[in-house]
């Protein structure tokens, strides 16, 4: 029996009641939420390799992946974990602009609360004169880029000339992760002067049957949900969840996010095998707007 839409997602701005799943913020948002970050063992590796290089102040590191497999959202969990480190003063470009050197280093000098000049040189000097200044004080930058497989060579120049820079007392003047889809090591290999700068290279790759799993059951617990009530999703349930989202972190989220929304509109509590799949046999075009 199917109850009343109304009560099932809350009248009020047509709410989902997640409290209904015992969980009290929605569980499976697609955001980059790092409070949401399932460490797979790919991820921890990553995590491991590029905190060490930042703290060692080893210059820059790249983490590789495919669209959906979490990039975004470790580079949210660094901007915040270095939020937090006084001795850290991180900024994070999401989407580099196109083509210009200067356009890029008047974007990072924005997202470092710095002034933007007209000229590459004047825009240069503004970032080496506040590098030198935090040097002083102790902090080491932290630059931040997602989606640095749009970056162009005269970009990656204008990074490697930062990277080149020391601070006074000889170390460099600040630490860069790149983030992108594959293509981004293909890119910097026609820029071997910068390639040869990057310190660690990681990859994040779809997750296995087992770590779709886990992800799911983290992301409910992260949500609130307690361990205790019998599980949300049945065993039965994450083999034709893997096979429909190939693993992909971020298809991973956006199906159990459906899911989540129709076990609300039926009197059901559990999403099992035979719901999953009545659910993609009924709803094949659930990505698409409707």
């Amino acid at each position: 029996m199917v109850v009343d839409l109304q009560t099932s997602i809350g009248i009020s701005g047509i709410k989902p009641d997640w409290n209904r799943i015992g969980v009290v913020v929605p569980p499976f948002s697609i955001e980059a939420d790092p409070r949401f970050m399932y460490l797979s063992t790919e991820t921890r590796r990553a995590l491991s390799k590029v905190s060490y290089m930042v703290e060692a102040a080893q210059g820059a590191s790249v983490v590789v992946g495919e669209v959906g497999t979490g990039k975004t959202t470790l580079a949210s969990w660094f901007h915040s974990r270095y939020q937090r480190r006084p001795d850290f003063i991180p900024a994070r470009v999401d989407e580099p602009p196109k083509r210009s050197g200067l356009l890029l280093l008047r974007r990072i000098a924005a997202e470092f609360g710095l002034r933007t000049r007209r000229a590459t040189e004047h825009q240069m000097n503004e970032l080496r004169t506040f590098l030198t200044e935090q040097a002083k004080d102790g902090i080491l930058p932290l630059l931040i880029i997602d989606e640095a497989h749009e970056l162009e060579e005269e970009q990656f120049l204008a990074l490697r000339s930062l990277l080149n820079y020391r601070d006074p007392k000889g170390g460099k003047a600040y630490q860069l992760i790149l983030l992108g889809r594959p293509e981004l090591d293909i890119n910097l290999r026609e820029v071997p002067d910068f390639n040869d700068r990057v310190a660690t290279r990681s990859s994040l790759d779809p997750l296995t049957p087992d770590d779709t799993k886990s992800l799911i059951e983290y992301r409910l617990i992260a949500a609130g949900r307690d361990s205790k009530l019998q599980p949300l999703f049945t065993d039965d349930a994450m083999m034709p969840i893997w096979q429909e989202t190939r693993g992909y972190p971020r298809s991973i989220c956006l199906l159990c996010l459906h899911l989540t929304l129709e076990l609300l509109s039926t009197d059901n509590f559990q999403i099992d095998g035979p719901f999953v799949e009545t659910f993609l046999a009924d709803h094949s075009g659930y990505r698409q707007a409707e």
